[in-house]
């Protein structure tokens, strides 16, 4: 738990831009459905939606692609203090318009410089907290304070301008905290509490993510897992945007408040989530959100079955619920995927854009559906779903068969063969020299025992991690037999002989030694 406060602590800057990000993407969203009700129909209304928030791909695109094709930093620093400045001007823009074409301008051009500001912030954030084991704590801390300050907006402050007021104060601070960022990097300043490992993190595509493309086995397990990621993602958003479009059009007939206490669950399920998430290594992410798909998917079918609207409240919790564990997942997993790609910059925003794009163009068939009540319609769409679910994130759980043949004659123990054959780690706490941090630990032993960069990494993996070696294997995008011959090196040079051996070593080892 120390450790978590203080890696919570060093980042607490990446948070709050994030949870700016947050509230400002969400809050805007919310003012343009207000303001477009006022103009069109309830079913237009989440049509017109999604192709705002669509647009917003734009801006998430621009940023990383400044970055790595032109390369010049005050060039890129000028755009983005000009897209902070269209920030504010669209936000008054859809707060004062009179007509639908200057509200949906409005919208457009918000949306595009929040994608842009996000792009930034995820990246940021990505560097920050992608190496440490609260990863998914931390995406889930500023998912559910963005949230909060939503609610609060709502339930607290006034109706109208006040409201209107806090959203625009607060996207001028985001603006002016990723000012602030650019402008130490420029400089060169360095923030005296950014941990030495983390700071030595760049999203520098020459830097940490490229030596991984030196070698061709784990590029293209890489690719492998990406894709199935990706689709994962794009399944996943399918459910939710059929879900959105659904309740979106129940807001415009004030049939739901949005706005008010159902976002409370959000910061509940997403807090779980991250919790949940970052147990034993992150192994049980893709299962527990195979669970969260599966009941939210069946508030879509009380939409469907229910037309007078009487469960409208159970499909609402089990919605918000589901939701706040998707937002968590794929902004935990891109974060991580940044670590080993090359444009390192563009991954960590990839799951907002694969949710933004999959939103655009499954809304108007969800709306089509809910609108005719038709339950066959909704069945096979489920099953296309279930079956993309089950295919991409459950499918990787059945790889846990024992392959003695793989050891090669390696002295590994029982519990290296990648079955659950024997109790590790899990959790583990430092026993002695308890005023070292996780990092300043690995980094002694590794100075200590002469270990080289690529066995660094997997070390860092191992001491954290409950993982079968398949699991690890997969994380780290090596074969079995690859993070083996790692595994038994590291072993050789600490004096062990086995995985669980090499943890306890590690935990009870000080600099001293």
């Amino acid at each position: 738990m120390g450790d978590t406060t203080a890696y919570l602590r060093r980042g607490i800057r990446e948070i709050i831009c994030l949870v700016l990000f947050f509230f400002t993407f969400l809050a805007c969203e919310y003012l343009f459905d207000v303001r477009m009700a006022e103009f069109v129909s309830p079913n237009e209304v989440v049509i017109y939606e999604s192709l705002v928030i669509g647009a917003s791909v734009i801006g998430f695109f621009v940023r990383p692609i400044l970055y790595y094709r032109y390369r010049r930093p005050h060039a890129i620093d000028a755009t983005s203090d000009v897209t902070g400045v269209l920030l504010v001007a669209a936000l008054l823009l859809l707060i004062m318009a009179v007509q639908v074409e200057v509200v949906i301008t409005g919208g457009l051009v918000a949306c595009c410089a929040l994608g842009y500001c996000g792009s930034t912030a995820h990246a940021n954030f990505a560097r920050r907290f992608a190496r440490t084991p609260c990863l998914a704590r931390a995406a889930a801390l500023s998912y559910a304070m963005g949230v909060l300050v939503q609610v609060l907006n709502h339930m607290v402050v006034p109706v109208g301008i006040p409201q209107q007021a806090v959203l625009v104060v607060c996207a001028i601070a985001q603006v002016a905290l990723l000012h602030g960022a650019r402008r130490a990097k420029l400089r060169d300043e360095s923030d005296p509490n950014f941990e030495p490992s983390a700071a030595g993190l760049s999203v520098d595509a020459l830097e940490y993510g490229a030596k991984w493309h030196d070698d061709p086995e784990a590029k293209a397990a890489f690719r492998r897992a990406v894709v199935r990621l990706t689709v994962a993602t794009a399944y996943l958003s399918s459910v939710f945007a059929a879900l959105n479009a659904g309740f979106t059009t129940l807001h415009a007939v004030g049939a739901v408040d949005l706005g008010d206490w159902p976002r409370l669950l959000l910061v509940v399920s997403s807090l779980v989530a991250g919790a949940l998430f970052d147990l034993h290594g992150r192994s049980y992410m893709n299962i527990g959100m195979t669970c969260a798909a599966i009941l939210s998917t069946l508030s879509f079918f009380v939409l469907i079955v229910d037309g007078n609207g009487g469960n409208e409240l159970a499909a609402t919790i089990i919605f918000y619920l589901g939701l706040g564990f998707f937002v968590v997942f794929f902004t935990t997993k891109y974060a991580a995927v940044s670590l080993y790609a090359r444009w390192s910059y563009f991954w960590p925003c990839m799951g907002r854009v694969v949710n933004n794009v999959c939103s655009m163009f499954v809304t108007a068939p969800a709306v089509a559906i809910i609108s005719s009540q038709n339950v066959l319609a909704a069945v096979g769409a489920a099953l296309v779903m279930f079956v993309g679910i089950a295919i991409t994130l459950l499918g990787q759980l059945g790889q846990r068969a024992d392959d003695a043949a793989m050891r090669d004659g390696l002295p590994l123990a029982t519990d290296d063969l990648g079955g659950d054959l024997a109790p590790t780690c899990s959790d583990p706490e430092p026993v002695e020299a308890a005023e070292l941090t996780s990092d300043e630990r690995l980094d002694a032993f590794v100075a200590t025992f002469g270990l080289t960069e690529r066995e660094r990494d997997i070390l860092e993996v191992l001491v954290v991690s409950d993982q079968s070696v398949q699991d690890i294997a997969t994380t780290l995008f090596l074969s079995r037999s690859t993070l083996y011959r790692h595994i038994s090196s590291i072993n050789k040079k600490a004096g062990t002989a086995s995985r669980v051996a090499l943890i306890n070593f590690f935990w009870s080892w000080t600099p001293k030694d």
